[in-house]
C-alpha cells in the first residue's frame, strides 16, 4: 500500500509538471492554409484602386482640357481686343493714301497723326519704348552693336540708337540696338590737360630780317 501510495504521488507530480510545461509552451502554429489572405476581399480592394486610378486619370485629362481651352480663349479675347483698338488707325491710313494724289503735304500730316495714333494704341496695351539715348548702357535692355569714341558723352553711354528697344510690363520684347561710347585713345597734350595756352613758337627767320632793317 505505501508503494502504491509513493506511486501515485510521483504521477501526480509528473501530473502538475506536465500540465505547467502545457501552459507556458507555445500554441502550435496554424496550419499554412490557415495563413493564407482573403483572396476575394484582395480582388475587391484591387478592384477598388484601379476604379479610384482610373477616375483621377479621367479627371486629371479633363482638367488638362479645360486648361487649354480657357488659354485659346484668353488668347483670342487679348488678340480681338488689340485688333479692335488698331481698326481706327488702319481706317486713318486708307484715307492717308485716298488723299494722297490730291494733297501731299496733307498725307505727310496725315502719317504723323496715325503714328501718335498707332503708339497711343500700344501704350494702352501696356508697350512701352526703352529709354536709350545719352542713357548709361544696360545690358538688360541694350543691345551693343558698335563702340564710338566721345568727348561729349561719358564713357559706357548710349551715343546713337540705330533700332529702337520696347518692353511689354517688364518683359523686354526687343532691346535697343545701339552704339555705346569710349574714352578717347589719344591723349591730349599736356599743357591743354593743365588749362594753359599752348603759344606757337616766333618765327625766327622773320626776327632776323627786322633786325637788318
Amino acid at each position: 500500500m505505501k508503494k502504491e501510495k509513493e506511486k501515485t504521488e510521483l504521477e501526480k507530480k509528473l501530473e502538475k509538471e506536465i500540465a505547467a510545461e502545457a501552459e507556458t509552451a507555445p500554441p502550435e502554429a496554424e496550419p499554412p492554409h490557415a495563413q493564407l489572405p482573403d483572396i476575394v476581399a484582395l480582388v475587391a480592394e484591387r478592384d477598388s484602386v484601379r476604379d479610384q486610378l482610373l477616375r483621377t486619370l479621367a479627371d486629371f485629362d479633363n482638367y488638362r482640357k479645360r486648361l487649354a481651352r480657357e488659354h485659346e480663349r484668353n488668347r483670342k479675347l487679348a488678340a480681338e481686343s488689340v485688333l479692335r483698338d488698331l481698326l481706327p488707325v488702319l481706317d486713318n491710313l486708307e484715307r492717308a493714301v485716298d488723299h494722297a494724289d490730291a494733297d501731299p503735304d496733307a498725307l505727310v500730316e496725315g502719317v504723323k497723326m496715325v503714328l501718335g495714333q498707332f503708339r497711343a494704341v500700344l501704350e494702352r496695351h501696356g508697350l512701352k519704348q526703352i529709354p536709350a539715348l545719352n542713357e548709361p548702357f544696360d545690358p538688360h535692355v541694350h543691345e551693343a552693336v558698335m563702340q564710338a569714341e566721345s568727348d561729349e558723352i561719358p564713357p559706357d553711354h548710349v551715343v546713337q540708337e540705330f533700332e529702337k528697344g520696347y518692353k511689354l510690363g517688364d518683359f523686354v520684347l526687343r532691346p535697343s540696338k545701339v552704339v555705346v561710347s569710349r574714352a578717347s585713345l589719344e591723349p591730349a597734350p599736356a599743357a591743354a590737360q593743365a588749362g594753359e595756352e599752348v603759344t606757337e613758337p616766333a618765327d625766327v627767320d622773320s626776327a632776323q630780317k627786322s633786325d637788318t632793317d
